[in-house]
């Protein structure tokens, strides 16, 4: 019983981890420090 719901787990897990896609195209991700960030929260 525990190793079905163990493999059930996985299962759902594994899905949500493979739907968590970038629907942009953009194969890069790009990281943001701090400064970035301000600098972008302050533009109109």
């Amino acid at each position: 019983m525990k190793i079905i719901l163990l493999l059930i787990t996985v299962a759902f897990s594994s899905l949500a981890v493979g739907s968590c896609t970038n629907d942009e195209g953009e194969q890069e991700v790009e990281f943001l420090d701090p400064t970035e960030e301000q600098n972008m929260a302050n533009t109109p």
